[in-house]
């Protein structure tokens, strides 16, 4: 495994402090200000960095809606724009209902399920997401507002389950597709992802690792697999148990981690179609 210092540390670095600031959920996680450069230490502050993303959406105790606020929440179908291109991707809107993703910069190509709202930062997508009746969530608002703050050139893609029913006490269930140009992992037996593994629980407090192994889609591409169960609690005492599901990816240029976060009481629900998203993946030639 590479050992290197990336733009993905200023970057996780910009997350964490982002994270001080803005109230939500009482992150179990204490990562130290000054990361090891070990390529472990890296990936694993890459995963929570999905974790830390959701524990800002949730709303305080006290949080109110939008002063105006927009139509009563309904059962919106999934909204990405047709054909639209940012930071060197596209999006496109499939007949069937699912959503194409195509990263041009780093050459692979995902499916996207067409329950999930799917997002690019600084996309025709994000602005016509402010305008669905979900918006009006402050949950949702939230993770908006944080998904816009992020450099585009490392997360790559957003996807958000708006369903009402579904968030829980503030928690939003959300996929991110993070991708390190200079991270190299080895998916030739499951070492490098153990190792990763073994770093979890000293980023994410609490954090149990359930499982660590080499998978291959049906496309016969191998990728790695973790995934973990993180305790948390919300503001008003509630207690939460965020499963996290990660996938990596070896590009012809660094490395793709895809990270589900929801909670147990949504596991069973989501994780299936997580599951297509993988299996969807191919790599451009």
């Amino acid at each position: 495994m590479k050992q290197h210092r990336g733009v993905l540390i200023a970057t996780l670095l910009g997350i964490i402090t982002l994270a001080c600031a803005i109230p939500g959920l009482q992150p179990a996680s204490s990562i130290p200000p000054t990361p090891d450069t070990r390529l472990e230490r890296m990936v694993a502050e890459t995963v929570s960095a999905a974790l830390v993303l959701t524990q800002q959406a949730a709303p305080t105790a006290t949080e109110v809606p939008s002063a105006t606020p927009v139509p009563t929440i309904t059962n919106t179908p999934v909204v990405a724009a047709t054909s639209t291109q940012s930071a060197e991707s596209v999006l496109d809107k499939n007949t069937d209902g699912t959503s194409s993703f195509i990263d041009l910069n780093g050459k692979y190509q995902m499916t996207v399920p067409m329950q999930w709202l799917v997002l690019r930062i600084n996309a025709p997508e994000y602005d016509i997401a402010l305008t669905l009746p979900e918006a009006s969530d402050p949950a949702i608002q939230r993770q908006f507002s944080i998904i816009k703050e992020q450099d585009p050139n490392v997360f790559r893609l957003f996807m958000l389950d708006i369903a009402e029913e579904h968030i829980d006490n503030g928690f939003v269930t959300n996929i991110n597709l993070v991708w390190d140009q200079q991270m190299e992992v080895s998916l030739a037996s499951d070492t490098d992802i153990k190792g990763i593994a073994a770093t979890l629980p000293a980023s994410l407090q609490g954090a149990q690792v359930k499982s660590t192994e080499i998978k291959t889609t049906k496309s016969e591409i191998m990728y790695g697999v973790i995934t973990i169960l993180t305790p948390l609690s919300s503001q008003n005492g509630a207690k939460l148990t965020v499963y996290q599901k990660m996938a990596f990816f070896d590009l012809p240029t660094g490395t793709l981690t895809v990270t589900l976060s929801t909670t147990e009481k949504w596991q069973s629900t989501v994780e299936p179609s997580f599951d297509e998203l993988i299996e969807s993946f191919i790599v451009l030639e």
